[in-house]
């Protein structure tokens, strides 16, 4: 089911002077406003930088990672994946690439227009998107970086029943970005498992009773009208910019023995951008002046615990 192939020292040695981005192909043309900022890249990578990162792609068991579950998302952090020196080489750079201020920038570059649109108080213009400190999750902490990026390895384990592993719903409020890079194995056969991307239905659209209709970060698909459906796929790159309108979900797997592997992206900063619905009260966002979040003694200790000893 997973290949165990690894590159050959040429082959690392190639990669590291390689353009690594999932977006190295991108362009103005892509980016997609409706229903929210998002740009959808087939052949995201040059078809031999894939073929490598396809052919080493890492076991669950060298992760970690527990596959017997049903339809289970299984994430594996940047920060583990810098210190587990039994992965191929050629992933440790490309995790690194997308959980690093370069690929920060390279988003900035291709999203500060619609991020602007969505937030003109708070990101006034390119400039103060470019100026943000970045960081690495769990690694840094917002206590000197604006922005902390993560790239995971990810799947969903073998369904033995029909579900969705994530219906319809927003991400967290603290996520500027997120994003997925597709890797579909070759002998994947399941049936669903794609991404739709949706907006409120003509009742709900641009009014603020849309924010009621919310439990958590889930709303009913009833609520809702399909605007694209990206089909689960290889080398598939998606990339979108969070708010309240920004609808997404897993369409329903159907049983399979074979795992939907991917790669999660997300950018975290602090204060959030707003809130989901929590006990009754309804999901909202947050002023551009919102205080950053107090940093506890935790929240500095471990991450300095984890640079020193790995």
């Amino acid at each position: 089911m997973f290949p165990t192939a690894r590159p050959t020292e040429r082959q690392t040695e190639d990669a590291m002077n390689r353009n690594l981005s999932i977006l190295q192909r991108a362009t103005a043309a892509d980016l997609q406003l409706d229903p929210f900022p998002h740009v959808v890249i087939a052949n995201a990578l040059p078809d031999d930088l894939y073929a490598e990162l396809e052919a080493s792609f890492p076991s669950p068991q060298s992760m970690g990672i527990d596959p017997s579950r049903n339809n289970h998302r299984w994430n594996y952090a940047s920060r583990k994946i810098r210190r587990n020196s039994k992965l191929p080489q050629i992933w440790r750079d490309f995790i690194a690439y997308h959980a690093s201020e370069a690929f920060y920038r390279d988003i900035v570059g291709l999203f500060h227009e619609g991020i602007h649109a969505l937030y003109p108080e708070r990101f006034s213009d390119r400039d103060s998107l470019e100026s943000l400190r970045v960081g690495v999750r769990k690694h840094d902490t917002f206590a000197k970086k604006d922005v902390l990026m993560d790239a995971m390895i990810s799947g969903n384990t073998p369904v033995i029943e029909a579900s969705s592993v994530r219906s319809s719903h927003l991400d967290s409020g603290d996520k500027l970005f997120s994003g997925l890079f597709y890797m579909r194995p070759p002998t994947y056969d399941a049936v669903g498992g794609d991404l739709t991307i949706s907006r409120y239905n003509r009742e709900l659209a641009g009014r603020p009773e849309r924010h009621l209709k919310f439990k958590g970060a889930y709303i009913e698909d009833d609520n809702l009208e399909v605007v694209r459906t990206v089909t689960y796929d290889r080398n598939l790159a998606v990339l979108f910019i969070n708010s309240l309108d920004s609808v997404h979900g897993v369409t329903v797997r159907q049983p399979s023995p074979h795992s939907r592997l991917f790669v999660n992206l997300v950018g975290e900063i602090d204060p959030p951008l707003y809130e989901l619905e929590d006990s009754g009260k309804p999901a909202h966002y947050l002023p551009a002046d919102q205080p950053r979040t107090p940093i506890g003694l935790t929240d500095r200790i471990v991450p300095m615990m984890r640079r020193m000893f790995g």
